[in-house]
């Protein structure tokens, strides 16, 4: 007679299965951008070190603003003589003591100063350099002292609280790829660490030449660990499902 053969028993359970897709992505900032000078000027003072995280609207740079200042200061002071006899001319008009065509000098005396403050106030924020948005700057390009002049790149700036993630898949995927699906990142440079994020961003052409699509995902990244530039493998987790197994 035949030996009983040997079986495993395992009772049937419910579980939830979910087809994989890998691809190939490189990691980008959500906001990146190089901070450079608008005017030329000489650098009198740099408020950051390379790496550092600022806040939206922080100074980095000052260049030689001395005359700015003094017109500055004359262009307040000539708003504010403006005002006082456009405030003083009213009720002589309304009396009837002075024309209404003396109040209407008055008044466009205290608009062309007031809009000779904003062109003084905007020829002083050209020699700023701020951030445009929280982030972390790059490394610093530029010393005290140095003649900058209109496109000379002083930082660079990235938004890197979250991180976006493009690839690109074969156009056969298009109807299983959906905004909100799961990813779940890896690279070489964090080991078997591993990030989770989700699609955001579908491109809305095919290229004619590969028939792929760029896709686009993104990774949060509180901790400031992810870098832009990293290539990263990610699996793409679609067709969830619950299935007895």
């Amino acid at each position: 007679s035949q030996k009983p053969i040997p079986v495993f028993a395992s009772p049937v359970i419910e579980r939830t299965l979910t087809d994989r897709v890998e691809a190939l992505g490189t990691l980008r900032a959500n906001e990146s951008v190089e901070l450079t000078a608008r005017v030329t000027e000489t650098i009198t003072k740099l408020h950051f070190e390379d790496g550092e995280r600022v806040k939206e609207g922080a100074v980095l740079a000052d260049m030689t603003s001395t005359e700015e200042r003094a017109l500055l200061e004359e262009a307040k002071a000539t708003v504010v003589e403006a005002d006082a006899q456009f405030e003083r001319a009213k009720p002589l008009a309304k009396r009837g003591v002075s024309s209404d065509a003396v109040l209407s000098e008055r008044r466009r005396d205290a608009d062309t100063a007031r809009a000779r403050l904003k062109a003084v106030e905007s020829r002083l924020a050209d020699r700023q350099v701020t951030a445009p948005f929280s982030g972390v700057v790059g490394l610093r390009r530029i010393s005290v002292g140095a003649l900058v002049e209109p496109g000379t790149l002083i930082t660079t700036i990235d938004d890197d609280s979250v991180m976006k993630l493009d690839f690109t898949l074969p156009a056969t995927f298009l109807s299983s790829i959906k905004i909100g699906l799961p990813v779940v990142a890896t690279a070489d440079a964090y080991g078997d660490r591993t990030f989770e994020g989700e699609i955001t961003g579908i491109d809305s052409r095919v290229d004619p030449i590969t028939r792929s699509v760029t896709v686009r995902a993104i990774l949060p990244n509180p901790e400031g660990t992810l870098k832009a530039g990293v290539l990263m493998t990610l699996e793409i987790l679609k067709n969830q499902r619950k299935a007895l197994v």
